[in-house]
């Protein structure tokens, strides 16, 4: 609404503007000073007994003009000349009205002129000479001899006839009888006869050229002439490069359809997602055109989006679709992260229940039975005197029989393969107590190679000390 009440009230001013300038191409009036050319003479019609005739004899003209237009193809155009006829017999009788000589006349011709286009006029129209003085090389006339007012019709035609300077030709015929001398009677009769060319100069007057939508622009220079504009665009009016119908002055966009309201420019994007702001409920989140320019929703918060999300409404992470992770034992840590996921226990246990202590004795006795364990060097073999330690050990346990242990095995820094020696010895270990009725499942092995010493390396006895086993009780 707002852009057609912008085009209207464009089209309210332009027309406003041009309404009244628009301009056809025409001339305005002018007017400017001739000069001519006569070959003129009596030409006598009536009774001739005497068979009188004259010659076109020489003479001039000279004045001014003024020309009125009347439209594109017709003017009025009155004369005043000062023209000088000139007159000679043929014949010798004395009879003549002027055997030889010339008559003096304040001319006006009034001219009808039709323009057949910019380079050529036809010219026709009536025109009245008044008497002002004549000469007779002869000496026989009188003044009185002639009539003081000719009347005269005449035809013509005009090159370049709105240039600056005109080229004319026109024959002028005599109606009226100049002969008031009463020798001839009324029969015979004395009518001028008048061959003009000449040039005109034109001193004021100009042609208007066509300005058809009235915007000031001449249809020649205006590149839009049936529909008004500016001079700066040629005549045209100012573009509207987008098509949007705002012009390119008032578009701040001219390259991108847009809209009134935002200036020319398309309805801004803020968020890039493709769905402009005023369609757009999250105009600085980029979304969808489904949730109305909002992101896919999460509605439990998970990070993972409802349309992803198997679990929408419960909170869960991606590596389970957005569903939560399943907790067998309810004691509040996950089957993933539960090392017991169907027995209730702590996060410090990772799920798993809190181990009973085992009893300090306990410990004691299985930590000094495990001191007295050694090996001879690079060897594995229980010696003969570890069996009463072995056997220590195989009692704890039989009194415990919740009770589970873990054989670390060990070796000095100069023994071969130190990780699978010590690992042996452990293992050795393990199967005298599997073999004294102690279940393997409650035995754990491990062996730290060298890792481990509680002597010297650098010394025999310290390396003595460090090829042993150590026994952990746990539940």
């Amino acid at each position: 609404m707002k852009k057609l009440s912008l085009f209207v009230l464009s089209c309210c001013t332009f027309a406003t503007m041009f309404s009244q300038n628009i301009v056809k191409e025409h001339y305005t009036a002018s007017g400017g000073l001739l000069g001519a050319a006569n070959f003129s003479q009596f030409r006598v019609t009536g009774n001739n007994p005497l068979n009188i005739d004259y010659n076109f004899e020489g003479g001039w003209s000279g004045g001014a003009w003024v020309n009125f237009p009347m439209s594109q193809g017709f003017s009025i155009e009155p004369q005043l000349m000062y023209s000088s006829y000139g007159y000679h017999s043929n014949n010798a009788s004395l009879t003549a009205l002027l055997g030889d000589g010339k008559i003096r006349y304040i001319s006006v011709p009034l001219i009808l002129k039709f323009h057949t286009g910019d380079k050529f006029a036809i010219t026709a129209g009536p025109q009245l000479d008044w008497f002002s003085s004549f000469e007779d090389k002869n000496n026989r006339a009188q003044e009185d001899d002639f009539k003081k007012t000719s009347f005269s019709a005449f035809g013509g035609f005009e090159i370049l006839p709105h240039g600056r300077v005109t080229v004319f030709g026109r024959y002028i015929l005599g109606i009226s009888n100049m002969d008031n001398s009463g020798t001839h009677g009324d029969e015979m009769k004395y009518k001028n006869q008048n061959i003009q060319a000449g040039l005109k100069l034109k001193l004021f007057g100009k042609k208007v050229e066509a300005d058809s939508d009235g915007d000031g622009v001449i249809d020649k220079n205006d590149k839009c002439p049936n529909v008004a504009g500016l001079e700066r665009y040629n005549g045209c009016p100012i573009p509207d490069t987008d098509g949007d119908g705002i012009n390119d002055e008032q578009d701040k966009c001219p390259n991108e359809k847009g809209t009134a309201k935002y200036n020319g420019c398309p309805i801004p994007d803020t968020d890039k997602d493709g769905i402009n702001d005023e369609e757009d409920k999250c105009p600085n989140e980029a979304g969808l055109a489904k949730y109305n320019g909002c992101p896919i929703p999460d509605t439990d918060k998970d990070g993972i989006n409802d349309e992803e999300d198997k679990c929408p409404s419960e909170a869960g992470p991606a590596s389970n679709n957005g569903c939560p992770i399943a907790d067998r034992d309810k004691d509040g840590i996950n089957d993933d992260e539960d090392k017991c996921p169907d027995v209730p226990g702590v996060a410090k246990n990772f799920g798993c229940p809190d181990a009973p202590q085992v009893p300090a004795e306990v410990s004691k006795a299985l930590a000094a039975a495990g001191q007295s364990i050694y090996f001879s060097s690079n060897s594995a073999k229980l010696a003969a005197a570890a069996t009463a330690s072995l056997n220590k050990i195989v009692k704890v346990m039989k009194d415990n029989p919740e009770l589970k242990i873990k054989i670390e095995g060990n070796t000095d820094n100069v023994e071969k393969n130190a990780d699978n020696l010590s690992e042996s010895r452990a293992n050795a270990v393990k199967t005298y107590l599997v073999s004294k009725g102690i279940n393997a499942d409650r035995i754990e092995v491990e062996g730290a190679g060298s890792t481990m010493p509680i002597g010297d390396n650098n010394t025999t006895a310290g390396r003595n000390k460090n090829r042993r086993v150590e026994i952990k009780a746990t539940y």
